[in-house]
């Protein structure tokens, strides 16, 4: 008796773990996508400097595919309960717009598909090259505060690659942020009042049908933040360079380490 309540147990967890792992399905191929053609972008050096393997890109990138994905079905939701739907799509329904199969079954599961693939690609049209980000940021603080800042092993010879690879985390997470913030405002009820009259969607959308909508304004947000987050730090390693440069004994005492001033000073402690 034991047996088969172990058995069914087993069974039912397995079923859960699919069932759970399912909708992250679409998320994995699209962070396949947008991976390889960010590689592409930025060249083979700069990609394995920023996530050392394809597979850990892919990882990186799945978070941020789901958001679209899961802002897409908000979207096509939206559209599917909208009774004016045929008036601004000349004359034709949503399944009618959407569907190419039997019956237009597949109308909802195209327009997902759609959406997220157009906010996907506006995310890598705008996503920067962490190896320009870094060499911009080298030339900004100046080679010494650079790499005291990221180098790892002897005259820090490892500091740009070590750059790259924080950019690219930090680009993601960036992102990660951006797209819960952008998921707040496209469920806002009062976003249009507060954007002269515009929805979400015509507000940030670029594209012949606005479907790039919420990939801009991910990509829009994420660069404001990455652009004061580089800003704060070129500072901060500026200021802890000259500090340090002043009294090597004391900056170790009140700091530790390079990093820690600069961590401290960037966020304003």
């Amino acid at each position: 008796m034991k047996r088969i309540v172990i058995a069914v147990l087993l069974v039912f967890a397995v079923s859960t773990v699919v069932a759970t792992a399912a909708p992250g399905s679409d998320a994995t191929k699209n962070a396949n996508a947008a991976c390889t053609a960010l590689k592409a972008k930025i060249g083979a050096t700069a990609f394995t400097q920023a996530y050392a393997t394809f597979g850990r890109c892919v990882s990186s990138m799945a978070p941020v595919e789901q958001q679209n994905l899961t802002s897409a079905n908000a979207s096509c939701t939206a559209e599917q309960n909208d009774v004016t739907f045929a008036a601004s799509h000349g004359g034709k329904t949503f399944d009618q717009f959407y569907g190419t199969g039997k019956n237009s079954r597949n109308a909802f599961g195209n327009c997902v598909s759609a959406k997220a693939k157009a906010s996907s690609k506006a995310e890598g049209q705008d996503r920067p090259n962490p190896a320009r980000t870094c060499r911009a940021e080298r030339t900004l603080m100046g080679v010494g505060p650079f790499g005291a800042l990221y180098g790892k092993n002897a005259n820090d010879r490892n500091a740009f690659g070590k750059c790259v690879a924080k950019a690219a985390r930090a680009q993601t997470q960036n992102e990660l942020n951006a797209a819960a913030a952008c998921r707040a405002e496209q469920g806002d009820a009062t976003f249009v009042a507060a954007h002269s009259g515009k929805t979400f969607a015509q507000f940030y959308g670029t594209n012949a049908d606005q479907s790039n909508a919420f990939g801009k304004c991910v990509s829009a947000k994420a660069g404001e933040k990455g652009q004061s987050q580089q800003q704060a730090r070129v500072a901060a390693a500026k200021a802890c360079w000259s500090e340090r440069t002043a009294s090597p004994s004391a900056f170790r005492t009140k700091y530790g380490t390079f990093g820690h001033c600069v961590s401290l000073k960037a966020s304003g402690k």
